[in-house]
């Protein structure tokens, strides 16, 4: 059996699942917002990304090698040994899986099954807000697109391609909330996309 490391849910779609290797920061950032919808602002990006980096730096999973590209210093970062000896298991921002103990529920007939689903229907719950948070934002940023389009029409063609971007994104979240909102079982709201 294989030793485990514990890496960021989002670091381990790098490394893991999209298999990057010999990569800047950069290249992770972009990365991350082409590819993962919770992630919109470039400069947060960066940071998360450079403090996962450095964790799994100091942790001994990644690498990092100086390099002159075209007579500027580039920060190369790549798995080490130890990171491709390692089972890495991904975990989420919220922490490890959290343990409930039945004892404190108060009915000794619940089994460790019933409590496994109810830890998940919190945490679903949690995503669907989270979800319904973001389309909300995202269908109010639609509207204030048109509105600047309408006040400023020598914008328009740089607007409406952020007011596409918005409705694109409107879309992808409508669809998590109504895979989200079926699994849970719950009657689909009428959410339209912009």
């Amino acid at each position: 059996m294989s030793k485990k490391a514990n890496m960021n849910v989002f670091l381990h779609f790098l490394l893991v699942i999209k298999q990057m290797n010999d990569f800047t920061v950069t290249q992770a950032k972009e990365a991350l917002l082409r590819e993962q919808s919770e992630f919109t602002d470039p400069v947060e990006t960066r940071k998360f990304v450079y403090r996962q980096l450095t964790r799994n730096v100091a942790n001994g999973l990644l690498r990092r090698t100086n390099k002159l590209n075209k007579g500027a210093k580039e920060v190369i970062y790549s798995t080490t040994e130890l990171f491709s000896s390692l089972e890495i298991v991904p975990t989420s921002r919220r922490g490890k899986v959290k343990q409930i103990d039945t004892a404190n529920i108060g009915a000794s007939d619940i089994s460790t099954e019933t409590v496994k689903v109810i830890e998940y229907q919190e945490e679903l719950k949690k995503d669907l807000l989270t979800y319904e948070i973001d389309l909300n934002t995202v269908l109010e940023e639609a509207k204030e697109y048109q509105r600047l389009s309408a006040r400023y029409p020598k914008l328009q063609v740089q607007l409406q391609l952020h007011h596409t971007q918005a409705k694109e994104k409107s879309i992808k979240l409508l669809g998590k909330i109504n895979a989200l909102q079926t699994l849970l079982g719950n009657k689909i709201k009428e959410k339209q996309p912009c």
